[in-house]
């Protein structure tokens, strides 16, 4: 699944070609991935609107089309947006279609389908867990005082306890089991056993896998590419993520597999504590 480092690098790469652009024309090959309003009403709230900005927020795509609408993209799984020159064949599992001016085409494509849209206009929809999104990494608002205060309050495992959108905006599967092994920390603790030294550590853990997250374009196992439909190369970095059993770059022991509130995760018995 994307996380913020992809969703960013979609932002980065997509924006060039779609900022300033009208949109022309929409069409929908799958009505169930639009969530609000209905399809008909996505279409005619879209046509004739200039995408004005490209914005990202936690794992949401967010690209402003007038004072008061919003296209809001949750690209889940395999969901992507890919800019492409108009008389170019469309990509593989092409699900909608954007026409703009300047001869752009904008496509969103998703392979599972589990993607979502939603059009806002005067924020006349409540999207759920888009509007309670904690802060996100590499934010002012993210600090060691912030995820103290939290994690002191919290017996769930501290991989849980990071995996929350409430609580950090972004963080998903991949990153939580990177930033846990840099910050040296077993991802089955309980996040109210944390010291203040390893809150600090996890804190900085996080913002550093992240920005190498964001510097190697994202990360790319199978499905995902970013906006150009390139794809990433920060696999080639990971510490642990996907690694069970191969040796720990640091210590040499196999890596652990296991799962932490059932999702897929992997560490190093002896390095993490």
């Amino acid at each position: 699944m994307p996380e913020m480092p992809e969703v960013e690098q979609v932002r980065k790469t997509l924006a060039p070609h779609i900022e300033g652009r009208k949109i022309v024309s929409v069409e929908i090959y799958l009505d169930r991935l639009i969530k609000h309003p209905s399809p008909e009403k996505f279409v005619a709230g879209l046509v004739g609107k200039t995408i004005s900005h490209v914005g990202r927020r936690g794992k949401y795509l967010v690209l402003a089309t007038d004072e008061n609408q919003q296209l809001i993209v949750h690209l889940r799984m395999t969901g992507a947006l890919l800019a492409q020159p108009g008389e170019q064949e469309p990509p593989a599992y092409a699900k909608i279609k954007f026409v703009l001016d300047g001869g752009v085409t904008m496509w969103f494509t998703d392979i599972r389908t589990f993607g979502t849209l939603y059009l806002l206009t005067n924020n006349d929809a409540y999207i759920e867990g888009y509007e309670t999104l904690g802060p996100e990494p590499l934010s002012a608002k993210f600090t060691p005082e912030y995820l103290a205060s939290l994690a002191a309050k919290s017996r769930k495992a501290v991989k849980t306890f990071i995996l929350d959108q409430h609580i950090i905006a972004g963080l998903g599967n991949i990153y939580a089991d990177e930033c846990l092994a840099l910050a040296q920390i077993l991802p089955m603790r309980a996040a109210n056993t944390l010291n203040a030294d390893e809150i600090d550590a996890l804190c900085k853990a996080i913002n550093a896998v992240i920005a190498q997250g964001i510097k190697n374009r994202g990360t790319t196992f199978r499905d995902y590419k970013d906006g150009e439909g390139n794809k990433g190369d920060n696999q080639n970095h990971l510490l642990v993520y996907g690694r069970g059993g191969k040796p720990c770059k640091k210590c040499g022991a196999a890596l652990c597999s296991t799962k932490v509130g059932g999702r897929g995760t992997v560490y190093c018995e002896h390095c993490q504590k």
